[in-house]
């Protein structure tokens, strides 16, 4: 695992990396989508073969936001805790489908979906094996206004570092799913490079934008 994983916005395709310093992701306005099978395609795989788990949002350190900072982070974790306990996230992750038409993610360190959702549901950070069931953030906001960097974090520590020039205009939901694309890497999943975006990290990121804006547009309903 590199020394450094940067977060991106998960609202975005990642389109060119800095070249220079550790590996920076840059952002960009094309909405990337998660793929993921219909429910009459051949491979279709039906989650309820799959146990469904459920899975506690807490934050356990919240470091440099002010009190609208805070509303937001609060409004993202409830979303993420709403989105990730539903039985179309279990669907979704299950069945989604990478670039080369397989339902497998990519970087899955031979994993099949069925099993980096149980992962993801055990809720057991690779540095907080004693938290089971939970969705730990510690979380630190910074600002850098000429970074192209949304974010970034290290395997060692339990830290997330959010950029506030991209978080002051997020939506919950974009906030909601960036953080599920970090806390991927905090289970010990990663992606080859930035444009890998079927690994676990991106693609479950994509899956909780996606469906955390639908859910706070009403246009579905999380069971």
């Amino acid at each position: 695992m590199k020394n450094l994983i940067l977060a991106i916005s998960l609202i975005a395709t990642v389109t060119a990396m800095s070249n220079k310093g550790p590996q920076e992701m840059q952002d960009s306005a094309q909405k990337h989508s998660a793929r993921v099978f219909l429910g009459h395609e051949r491979d279709y795989q039906d989650p309820g073969l799959t146990e469904t788990k459920t899975l506690k949002v807490v934050g356990m350190s919240i470091k440099g936001f002010d009190t609208t900072s805070r509303l937001k982070i609060n409004s993202a974790f409830n979303v993420l805790e709403k989105v990730v306990n539903s039985e179309e996230f279990k669907d979704r992750v299950i069945n989604f489908k990478n670039t080369k038409g397989e339902r497998a993610f990519a970087s899955n360190k031979g994993l099949t979906n069925e099993e980096i959702y149980d992962i993801f549901m055990e809720g057991k950070e690779t540095l907080q094996q004693d938290t089971a069931g939970e969705m730990n953030f510690f979380l630190k906001l910074y600002n850098s206004w000429w970074s192209r960097v949304i974010g970034y974090t290290s395997p060692d520590v339990n830290l997330i570092n959010i950029n506030w020039k991209y978080f002051k205009t997020y939506r919950p939901s974009d906030v909601a799913g960036n953080l599920a694309h970090e806390w991927t890497h905090k289970i010990g999943f990663d992606h080859q490079s930035a444009a890998e975006h079927d690994s676990a990290p991106y693609a479950i990121g994509y899956i909780v934008d996606e469906m955390a804006t639908a859910y706070l547009a009403g246009q579905i309903i999380l069971h």
